[in-house]
């Protein structure tokens, strides 16, 4: 297939007004397997964009070469109501700022209603109850009311990833290390994946629940191998998160390692033709996401942090202070926020500002950790 281009639009937010995403089409359309790449869904997280970018020439070209085996989408910016989201020279990309909320939560989770559709239709091959699967998700999608400007992007997304075999969602933190979210059901097959893109921490997380892009398609998969034990049903497709570094970490130099860190990833699938060679070291060991300390600040003030992102730190010791600049006394002033934790701290906010209950760094661990008593803010 010749590379495609789909501008695909968005309901109108009003009158005289309308966005659209742009859809790049790879390979032979309904092949397998099927890959989904997007970035800057929360849309001030920029890197992804241009490992994208770097990728549509490489793609387009081992297109035309036959070199693709399967299909490939790839968007390159998966969020343009959030692009627009300027307030006095700032862009805040995360949320919806007509009220509709964060852009990567409230997914529709269509289990139930496709395990309805296709209850009747399961056979004894795999393959058949694959295809079914597939469809009837597809077909749920669609029927999915999808209301006002952020739900139609939701269902847009959705639509186009949920009958893939692979997803790939392109994200960063404010300032980090390069880490990433994997399924944990997942490690052991395509652990490469983070030796690839030389990731300091792995976060192995279940695919079971939630309302994040990552995890709507694959609830449908594990509700129906619970619904269904009888019928012989294939694992979830794999899903992943990559977290870039920060926010500021955006150009080439990184982009371009991080491009070909995915390219031999898919060769070494098969969806590419050449030979990607032996995958590098992992640079760390997998950890829960369980195991995560998300530190939550017990009070408002100006965070002086004692260690950077990448440094290992132990349960006990003290991660930053929060200071309450008025405060004459320098002891008094500040107020010692202290690691439950022993593991690496991968990322935290780029402001320094917070207020009581706001989530502000993370520090992984091979723990699980109990729920903090602080109710979290997430911004």
């Amino acid at each position: 297939m010749v590379h495609r281009v789909d501008h695909v639009p968005l309901m109108s937010s009003g009158p005289g007004t309308q966005r659209f995403l742009t859809v790049h089409r790879f390979g032979t359309i309904g092949a397998r397997p099927k890959l989904y790449f997007h970035a800057a869904l929360h849309a001030d997280e920029l890197p992804g964009t241009l490992i994208l970018n770097r990728m549509l020439g490489w793609l387009a070209e081992a297109d035309c070469e036959g070199a693709i085996t399967g299909e490939i989408v790839v968007l390159p910016i998966a969020n343009p109501i959030g692009l627009s989201n300027r307030i006095m020279g700032y862009h805040l990309g995360r949320y919806d700022l007509d009220g509709d909320g964060n852009f990567n939560r409230w997914y529709p989770n269509l289990a139930r209603k496709i395990a309805a559709r296709v209850g009747n239709s399961l056979t004894d091959d795999r393959d058949e109850n694959t295809a079914i699967i597939r469809q009837a998700s597809l077909e749920a999608v669609e029927a999915w009311p999808g209301e006002g400007e952020a739900n139609t992007l939701r269902k847009t997304l959705l639509g186009l990833s949920v009958d893939c075999d692979f997803i790939f969602d392109l994200h960063c933190h404010g300032e980090a290390i390069q880490y990433i979210y994997f399924p944990e059901n997942h490690w052991e097959r395509y652990g490469d994946l983070a030796a690839e893109l030389a990731c300091r921490t792995v976060l192995l997380f279940p695919t079971d629940e939630g309302t994040n892009f990552d995890v709507a398609s694959t609830v449908i998969w594990h509700h129906l191998r619970k619904s269904f034990p009888d019928r012989p049903i294939a694992e979830p497709p794999f899903t992943t998160t990559v977290e870039l570094r920060g926010q500021n970490d955006v150009g080439d130099d990184t982009a371009l390692p991080d491009a070909e860190g995915l390219w031999r990833f898919m060769q070494r699938r098969g969806v590419i033709a050449g030979d990607p060679g032996e995958p590098p070291p992992l640079l760390c060991e997998p950890t829960p996401q369980s195991g995560s300390d998300d530190l939550v600040a017990p009070c408002a003030g100006v965070i002086s942090y004692r260690i950077a992102p990448g440094d290992r730190i132990a349960a006990g010791d003290v991660v930053a202070d929060i200071v309450d600049p008025s405060e004459p006394d320098f002891e008094k002033a500040r107020t010692p926020v202290i690691s439950r934790a022993t593991g690496v701290f991968y990322g935290r906010n780029l402001s320094r500002l917070v207020r009581p209950g706001q989530s502000f760094a993370v520090i992984s661990g091979s723990e699980p950790l109990p729920a903090n008593d602080l109710p979290v803010i997430d911004y």
